[in-house]
């Protein structure tokens, strides 16, 4: 990278990379996100130390020719490694301490744009009757930070003002179900740094499969059901056991696009309407690029890589 002499160069930082549809992808979106550039994977195992993510800042930093990078495994870990080596660090990652993206052609600056995506997903998902549904989010990980902010923060006021603002009025019922209290007690960090009332959210804690089974099964008519645990794409299984726990109405989305998706298919088993999660991976690399090029995430731009990305999907 640090020699790297060709077209302009953004990387894509995650554990194994080799094997990931981004490489297919990239080239149909190139046109319209990133033009005239190439792609290239960068391995960090999750045991690397600070070090490795200061080296590859540093190297970025230093070479001109390398525009920026999208990070997926290590949002958090290049955060608390190397935060002060940032030159800016726009107030979404301040808040949430990841960096999903990062442009080095304006000196080093990190972003967060994770809540971004979600909430362009959210508005084509449901438009104005999202707050007519009640949102129960199995996993308490990066995706329910992100899906926090995303209902609970007026973001693109935040970004211009350089600070969470609260949205008005009491939005959606939100509830986020994790494994682990420490999990759980993160997000509530998150809140916290938003300046969110602690009953902008519920955080519930189930510890095994029944748990959360029971959590679900005491939702809403028509609640959104959401499986942000990787479970069914990265590790085989469902965070629920038993079908018939989704509620009358429901709708069951996995934020996992690929794989054996297990949770999706006991939902259709239950008669469960289904939906996958490949317009939230479109939206998250299309507001990472955007963001690295500088450029405005529009609905125009999503809708022309939605349809260049027909023939991708899984």
């Amino acid at each position: 990278m640090a020699s790297w002499s060709g077209d302009p160069l953004y990387l894509f930082v995650g554990v194994s990379t080799a094997g990931s549809s981004i490489h297919r992808a990239f080239p149909v979106w190139a046109p319209v996100l990133a033009p005239g550039s190439t792609l290239r994977g960068i391995d960090v195992p999750e045991s690397a130390p600070a070090e490795t993510f200061r080296r590859l800042l540093t190297a970025m930093r230093g070479n001109p020719r390398v525009h920026g990078a999208v990070i997926t495994s290590h949002k958090l870990r290049l955060y608390r490694a190397a935060a002060e080596l940032f030159d800016h660090i726009d107030p979404l990652a301040q808040i949430t301490h990841e960096v999903n993206c990062v442009d080095s052609r304006h000196g080093l600056r990190g972003f967060a744009r994770d809540p971004q995506s979600l909430d362009l997903v959210l508005d084509e998902m449901f438009g104005s009757a999202v707050a007519e549904r009640e949102f129960v989010c199995l996993g308490a990980g990066g995706s329910a930070t992100a899906l926090l902010l995303a209902m609970r923060v007026d973001l693109p006021a935040s970004l211009q003002a350089g600070r969470a603002i609260p949205r008005a009025g009491r939005g959606p019922v939100l509830r986020i179900v994790g494994r682990r209290q420490s999990s759980l007690d993160e997000i509530d960090g998150v809140r916290e740094r938003a300046g969110l009332p602690a009953g902008s959210v519920e955080l519930v804690l189930a510890e095994d499969t029944p748990a959360v089974d029971r959590v679900v099964a005491g939702s809403a008519e028509n609640a959104v059901v959401m499986n942000a645990t990787g479970l069914g794409k990265t590790s085989p299984g469902s965070p629920l056991s038993d079908p018939s726990a989704f509620p009358a109405g429901a709708l069951a989305w996995d934020f996992n696009y690929r794989g054996p998706l297990t949770f999706l298919e006991q939902a259709r088993s239950a008669g469960t309407a289904v939906e996958d999660g490949w317009d939230y991976f479109l939206a998250g690399w299309s507001a990472a690029l955007c963001t690295i090029r500088t450029a405005e995430l529009t609905d125009e731009t999503f809708g022309k890589v939605k349809r260049a990305s027909r023939e991708l999907r899984p």
